[in-house]
């Protein structure tokens, strides 16, 4: 690819470090307004690799949480309004900006953008490669057209878990799994500590010091399987009456859920909290003194990650990526996906043993550190999204 063809990199852009890969133009593309781990990774990955020299444009929906937070981030920020995967509208805009931007390399998410993007390009007359990422277990279904899309429009393909690989790609024998890059997701251990001090979130929500914090993050829905918190509050409600139940996120199912921990009690006393959307997830977590998340299905969770940089002990199910971040009787305690039982007694031990807590708290800092480094995790999303 002719690097001369490419747009000056704006003053706001770091020098990148020379050597490591050839400078290029990626486009990320999403058409979600909601925030969620998908949206973590496009922008996380987006800020390195402008760091490291590449031009990166981000092409989102309007009034999304991926524009506001992207343009807070100082990146390249442009909104289409994406609506069906071949309404002529959202490709026109495609294709202009990948023409204004000079996109040589574009990463996706959905199934949709995917479509849209290889159309946008073909429409703007620019020879690009795509890059599609899964960071949860919906697979690749073996239709003509899931067929026609993944072997003609996308040349690799990003699984952030390796059990995500054969959920993902086993419907669809016909894909070459050589394109197939496992990359799980990194963390800054020492931004996320800076971010973490940034609000105290127990002065907030007056929480006393003293009091034990159990905290669950993420989309509220079935897949996170956020009652299952609730069916501990309410068994372990009168062996540990001081525990604090913060229960962070939105979703599809949040009405539900809240109207549920209303009928079983727990709003009476304010021990089980809902907090909605947080920006400031790093602090929410620094509250807690357990962190917990009874998932159904899973890719590879950054609040777990999150919350086992910050030194916190998990209680999380063994959901498809769960058990590659997680190691069971050391970082934290694993059971089967809604064994409630089981979830119930992993936190009951959690918040009977303080010196438990600080030992897998402990080596969960140290994985998180070793294993999971954002320089490390970057570097292969580098290799994946730039050489060809």
């Amino acid at each position: 690819m002719n690097a001369g063809n490419h747009s000056a990199r704006s003053n706001s852009e770091t020098v990148r470090p020379s050597g490591v890969a050839p400078s290029l133009s990626l486009g990320f593309v999403s058409s979600l307004r909601r925030w969620g781990g998908g949206e973590k990774w496009m922008l996380t990955t987006a800020c390195a690799m402008r760091d490291r020299g590449h031009r990166v444009t981000l092409i989102v929906q309007p009034g999304s949480e991926l524009a506001a937070s992207g343009s807070d981030a100082g990146l390249d920020v442009v909104t289409v309004r994406l609506g069906g995967w071949f309404d002529p509208r959202s490709l026109v805009g495609l294709a202009r900006e990948f023409t204004r931007a000079r996109i040589d390399v574009i990463c996706a998410n959905l199934d949709k953008e995917i479509r849209q993007a290889r159309l946008g390009a073909w429409l703007a007359g620019r020879r690009v490669r795509l890059v599609a990422r899964r960071g949860s277990p919906d697979p690749i279904k073996s239709n003509w057209d899931y067929r026609f899309t993944y072997t003609h429009g996308v040349d690799r393909l990003i699984c952030n878990a390796e059990a995500l690989v054969e959920t993902v790609c086993g419907p669809a024998p016909w894909f070459d799994r050589s394109r197939v890059h496992v990359i799980p997701n990194g963390v800054d251990v020492v931004a996320l500590e800076r971010a973490a001090a940034t609000v105290d979130v127990r002065a907030e929500l007056k929480i006393p010091r003293d009091s034990l914090v159990v905290g669950c993050v993420g989309e509220v829905g079935w897949r996170k399987a956020q009652e299952h918190v609730l069916t501990a509050a309410e068994s372990l409600r009168e062996r540990f009456p001081e525990v604090i139940w913060l229960i962070a996120g939105e979703g599809s199912g949040l009405d539900e859920l809240t109207a549920d921990a209303g009928t079983r009690g727990l709003l009476d006393d304010g021990r089980v909290r809902f907090l909605g959307f947080r920006r400031d997830v790093p602090a929410v977590l620094a509250a807690c003194d357990v962190l917990v998340l009874p998932s159904r299905y899973e890719g590879f969770p950054n609040t777990l990650l999150e919350g086992m940089a910050l030194g916190l002990p998990v209680a999380a199910s063994r959901a498809d990526g769960i058990p590659e971040l997680v190691v069971a009787g050391e970082t934290g305690l694993l059971h089967a996906v809604d064994d409630v039982p089981q979830f119930v007694d992993d936190v009951a031990g959690l918040l009977q043993d303080s010196e438990l807590r600080r030992r897998f708290g402990d080596a969960g800092r140290r994985r998180a550190q070793q294993v999971f480094g954002q320089q490390l995790v970057m570097d292969q999303a580098e290799t994946c999204l730039t050489h060809w």
